[in-house]
């Protein structure tokens, strides 16, 4: 196994190397492990420091075929890399599986469908987006830049004739900064909860995928929001 070709792939670098790639056929399954190099060690490439046995695993983007795990060994109180194979200590997916999830959830597939395209367990998903709609993930899933409250963008999708999903209004109507008069029950429950999470959100684009989420609510009950939608379009004339 060339070593140094994986972590060429998967952006590892100093100090943190790969030590070891387990490969179950069976199963078709890899796990990556990943540590700090150990320093003084004349030879031994893969070497790394122990530290008692305390690590992180995360379900990381597919090689190939093979479902693919990474485990990173790291001390204890420790701060854990940003990189794209790496993730939050409370998350089950690295960075890169994140960003897949997060993109998917703003187009509003749902998390059954989600899991099976991507062959990942309900339960992963289920915490990952819990943590996501309660503010205790998304600090760390911001390697895309996103603004929080976008300019006006006035123009509206020709496609479904609603504000393009960058548009400030989206972000006015989640913060409370807006508000509509609703005859529409299930949008009435439906912006309750996302105000919700918008406001517990950590980061920029946890709160733009809220912002796409509504608009898809939008888009998908067109016949039975239209008296909310067209205040929307009056806000932008």
């Amino acid at each position: 196994m060339n070593y140094d070709a994986v972590e060429e792939l998967m952006g590892v670098s100093a100090p943190w190397i790969i030590h070891d790639i387990r490969i179950n056929k069976t199963y078709q399954r890899a796990e990556i492990c990943i540590g700090m190099a150990r320093s003084g060690w004349f030879g031994a490439r893969r070497a790394v420091q122990g530290f008692a046995g305390h690590h992180k695993v995360w379900r990381h983007v597919n090689m190939g075929q093979l479902r693919c795990t990474v485990r990173v060994d790291f001390p204890e109180g420790g701060v854990l890399p940003g990189a794209p194979w790496a993730g939050d200590v409370q998350a089950p997916f690295t960075h890169a599986m994140g960003q897949r999830i997060m993109k998917m959830l703003a187009e509003g597939i749902p998390l059954g469908s989600i899991g099976r395209l991507m062959d990942l367990d309900a339960d992963m998903l289920w915490q990952f987006k819990r943590g996501i709609d309660t503010g205790k993930l998304g600090g760390d899933y911001d390697k895309v830049a996103v603004t929080a409250k976008p300019e006006v963008v006035s123009e509206l999708d020709p496609e479904n004739d609603l504000p393009a999903a960058d548009c400030s209004i989206w972000h006015d109507l989640l913060s409370g900064d807006k508000d509509l008069e609703m005859r529409n029950l299930g949008l009435r429950l439906m912006l309750m909860k996302l105000r919700q999470q918008y406001s517990s959100a950590r980061d920029d684009e946890v709160r733009m995928l809220k912002a796409q989420q509504l608009r898809t609510y939008f888009e998908k009950n067109q016949a039975s929001a239209s008296h909310e939608i067209e205040q929307i379009r009056g806000a932008l004339q």
